[in-house]
């Protein structure tokens, strides 16, 4: 992997193998099924083919007289089922009739020229599920410089930072999400969607890639793709995360390829409000290097994914602009290609409700219900155009202090209760995406309140931090908790009994004591109560 980048550096090389020529019919006279096999032929084609020998002076007005219709090869017409024996014979009684056979269905079958239902994309992208036309919904590729000279991308990329492509990843991502369907390379998820190309060094630190991830914000990027990651927790790329989210951006990220190197955690795939995104093999199983963690949110093929690469980096013995890799580096572009077919075809959207949509329509592929190595399973694009669309949670970014009090974003969040009427908000806690919600409240001077938090689902817990804690870690800062219990109602009261208003922090996370539930939704009610 790239420091940062997910890899797993497997070239396949693929060849190709001759055989003789079959043998074929050169006049086959095949007509549609009559009497009894004409049921046992339902499965037949709506259509056939009849050939009308050449110089056949009177085939056209013959054809005419059926409803056929002449193809642009030959002397050869296409004609319904019911009426293709009856054709035939008058083109027979003139001595005109050459061949007859079904017009018969042609599977695509390579994975790589021009194959839009085959692997990897056809695991995803149910047959004959055609793409909206790309619009507005840009997908941000922070990496290599993607080549915009290659057939597969050069229509729809647009370099932010133009130079030398240095690099072949960033083209292969690139590929996987949007690569064109022009009959020839590899097709996309979402073939020919808008590409921002982000470039960044060979050697990636987590600066350069929060500048990347902020150039990609400010250009309008709704989906933004991180192949790279690292074990090593960035404050300053959670941070760099979360502002992109907030700007309305669907950042999705490579899980990672450690799981045979100790299996640690990979950022920024874990980071709250970032889709991680877990490597399958063709047999839908997880692969043998994917990283597993509850940090992982979906899958998608992983296995020799079909992917354009640059002309100067193709060292596979063809040099075909065409290559086979592995890695959750191309995972993960599989499922930002979705994801900006979901956001062009369902607009109203937001970024989160992207998430939950990919996360809720996903195909259960390994142990029962969620589990780290494929999260919520394979993605499927079918299921997630017709999902209802989910709740959404307005509050979000919220996941820390530092996220609402003006310490990562430009200022504070506005508080959400200032001790006054009766006040209820309703709120969302998930352990993968989402585990803990914070909110800023102030109470007036000499008054008191309680606080409820009323579990609807899941187990979410309630505590209070004081006005000058700088994180949810430090638990010195702790006023006070409720931890109930699933589905009982947390409740805490609070002072102050100064002279001037004080700020407090609310905090809900999504619970230690849940067996086996990975979310929660919860209300939370505001009230004041008399003083003592």
């Amino acid at each position: 992997m790239r420091l940062l980048a997910l890899c797993a550096a497997v070239a396949a090389f693929t060849a190709v193998a001759v055989t003789p020529a079959q043998a074929y019919d050169e006049r086959p006279m095949r007509l549609p099924a009559t009497g009894a096999g004409a049921f046992a032929a339902s499965s037949e084609p709506s259509t056939w083919l009849i050939a009308a020998e050449p110089r056949t002076a009177q085939a056209d007005a013959i054809a005419r007289r059926f409803g056929a219709t002449k193809l642009r090869v030959g002397d050869v017409y296409k004609v319904v089922r019911p009426r293709a024996r009856a054709f035939a014979a008058a083109l027979r009684a003139v001595g005109g009739l050459r061949y007859a056979e079904p017009n018969a269905v042609l599977q695509r079958t390579s994975a790589l020229d021009a194959a839009p239902d085959g692997y990897a994309r056809g695991y995803v992208v149910a047959p004959g599920l055609a793409p909206p036309a790309p619009g507005a919904a840009s997908i941000a590729v922070i990496d290599d410089l993607v080549d915009v000279t290659h057939p597969d991308l050069a229509a729809n990329t647009r370099q932010l930072n133009p130079g030398p492509v240095l690099g072949e990843h960033g083209t292969m991502v690139a590929s996987a999400a949007a690569g064109a369907f022009n009959g020839g390379g590899v097709v996309g998820i979402f073939p020919s969607a808008p590409v921002l190309s982000v470039g960044l060094p060979p050697a990636i630190s987590c600066a350069d890639a929060a500048n990347g991830i902020i150039a990609a914000t400010r250009a309008g990027a709704k989906i933004i793709n991180l192949s790279f990651g690292s074990p090593n927790d960035c404050a300053s790329l959670f941070g760099t995360v979360q502002v992109a989210y907030a700007a309305g951006s669907l950042v999705v990220a490579a899980g990672g390829n450690e799981f045979a190197a100790g299996n640690p955690v990979i950022y920024p795939a874990a980071y709250p409000h970032v889709l991680s995104v877990a490597a399958l093999d063709p047999n839908l199983a997880s692969s043998g290097f994917s990283s597993e963690n509850t940090a992982i949110d979906v899958a998608a093929p992983g296995i020799n994914i079909p992917l354009a690469i640059p002309g100067a980096f193709d060292k596979d013995g063809s040099v075909d602009g065409v290559t086979l890799a592995s890695g959750t580096s191309f995972a993960a572009p599989i499922v930002a290609g979705a994801a900006a077919w979901l956001a062009t075809a369902r607009p109203n959207l937001s970024n989160g409700q992207l998430s939950d949509v990919l996360r809720r329509s996903a195909r259960d592929v390994g142990a029962p219900g969620y589990d780290p190595g494929t999260g919520f399973g394979l993605i499927q694009m079918a299921p997630a155009l017709a999902l209802p669309e989910p709740e959404p949670d307005v509050l979000e970014p919220n996941d820390g202090i530092s996220f609402i009090d003006g310490s990562v974003f430009t200022r504070p969040d506005p508080y959400v209760w200032t001790g006054g009427r009766r006040r209820s908000l309703g709120g969302t806690a998930d352990r993968v995406e989402d585990p803990i919600d914070v909110y800023r409240i102030r109470l007036p001077a000499r008054s008191r309140a309680r606080i409820r938090l009323r579990a609807l689902f899941g187990n979410p817990d309630l505590f209070i931090f004081r006005s000058d804690a700088k994180s949810v870690q430090d638990n010195s800062k702790i006023l006070t908790r409720s931890r109930r219990g699933t589905r009982l109602t947390d409740s805490v009261k609070i002072s102050n009994r100064g002279r001037s208003a004080r700020r407090f922090y609310v905090v809900v996370p999504v619970g230690s004591n849940t067996a086996g539930a990975l979310n929660a939704s919860y209300r939370l009610e505001f009230q004041r109560i008399r003083s003592r």
